[in-house]
Order: structure tokens, then C-alpha cells, then sequence
């Protein structure tokens, strides 16, 4: 199934959202993945697949919810990749929703932005006509099992900060996204788009490369 990508100038709504570090991305591995970072899969599998999202991105969240799928069942739970969720924030309302999803323990991340994807018309006033985000947000923590308090103090943290600003700038600097969901597979960029086909297509050329 072909999906369409999202696609805006970056970063014109960022600098409302967070402050971007000025040359945070000097000599640094944008394929490394960190320790703190949003993986599932394998650390010996033969392909990474770095995502770069937007929480607030339909084309994100209507791949997350038709292709991911069939990705994750092929590639991730059998072996073969290791895939890595980075936010690229394009909209205010991008940050705090992240920090929502980071709010959970680690292992039930993708859960959580599975939820927010599923649930976008609540809370993303990017791409709907939602009055209040943040109500929205709060509401939907609770589904996460969190409370409205620790769900506020989460989105008011600055904690994750520097490092949301810091990827967004590798990003930027390294592979110049200029639509979201953005790929990178084994450290190459792909440019093949978001279908199912594409994406096993381009899986199966870099296994066989890595190995």
C-alpha cells in the first residue's frame, strides 16, 4: 500500500516548539544508535531502519497504522532489523506529545505512539480542528496508565530538550529530510518512499549487503 508523505518546510514551525542548539550535530554519528534511544528488534540484525517522525504527521500515523505492521511481523520480530524511532518535530504541539509518549517505560514506546497515531483528531491541532491539544493529551495519558499530574509533568519537562534538538539537527545536517515519515537504512538515506513493496525491496538489497 502506497502512502503519502508528509511534506512542509522543516522547521518552520520548530523554533515554536524547541529551541534548536546551533551546530549540535558537529561531530557527531547520526547512524549511531544511542543507548537512550526508541528501538525495537535485534542489536545483531543486519539492517537498521532509522524513522525520523512527526507525532503530529497523518502520513506518519497512516503508516504506522497500515504498513508498520507487516514490517514489524517480517523484519523486526524475525531478526532481521533493528528500527529506530527519531522525533523530527514539525509542529508546536510535536514536543509535548513526545514527551508523553517517552513519559511511559521504555518498552511500551511504540505502544504509546501507536495510541497518539491512532487517536490524532483528539489532540493534534496541527492537522485537525482541535481546540484544546493539551486536554486531548491529558485524556489519552490515561490510557497509557498514567495520571493527568504525571502526565503534565512530563510535558512540561525540559529533560529531553537537548537531545530532541540535537537529533533534529543530525537530521538536518546529515540527510536533509524534507517530508516525514523520513528513512534511513543501514546509513543511507532512502529514497524509495513508503510502500510496502518499496520498503521490502530496499530491506532485502541491504541484508544481503550487510552480510
Amino acid at each position: 500500500m502506497a502512502v503519502n508523505r508528509h511534506s512542509r518546510p522543516i522547521f518552520v514551525t520548530l523554533a515554536a516548539a524547541l529551541a534548536l542548539c546551533a551546530g549540535a550535530a558537529d561531530g557527531v554519528a547520526a547512524d549511531a544508535v544511542g543507548a537512550n534511544e526508541n528501538v525495537i528488534g535485534s542489536p545483531k540484525a543486519p539492517v537498521t531502519m532509522i524513522e525520523y517522525f512527526s507525532q503530529a504527521c497523518t502520513a506518519c500515523a497512516e503508516f504506522h497504522t497500515t504498513v508498520f505492521p507487516l514490517l514489524k511481523a517480517k523484519y523486526i520480530d524475525t531478526g532481521k532489523v533493528r528500527y529506530v524511532m527519531r522525533l523530527y518535530p514539525l509542529f508546536p504541539v510535536d514536543g509535548p506529545a513526545y514527551k508523553l509518549d517517552r513519559c511511559v517505560p521504555p518498552a511500551r514506546f511504540f505502544s504509546a505512539v501507536d495510541l497518539l497515531f491512532r487517536h490524532q483528531r483528539e489532540w493534534d491541532n496541527a492537522e485537525y480542528p482541535v481546540k484544546d491539544p493539551h486536554a486531548g493529551l491529558i485524556r489519552l495519558a490515561q490510557n497509557l496508565g498514567l495520571s493527568a499530574g504525571r502526565a503534565e509533568d512530563c510535558m512540561n519537562s525540559k529533560k529531553l530538550d537537548a537531545s530532541i534538538n540535537q537529533q533534529a539537527a543530525e537530521a538536518q545536517a546529515h540527510y536533509d529530510p524534507v517530508d516525514t515519515p523520513s528513512f534511513v537504512i543501514n546509513g543511507v538515506k532512502d529514497m524509495n518512499g513508503v510502500s510496502w513493496n518499496d520498503i521490502q525491496t530496499t530491506l532485502d538489497a541491504a541484508a544481503k549487503r550487510g552480510k
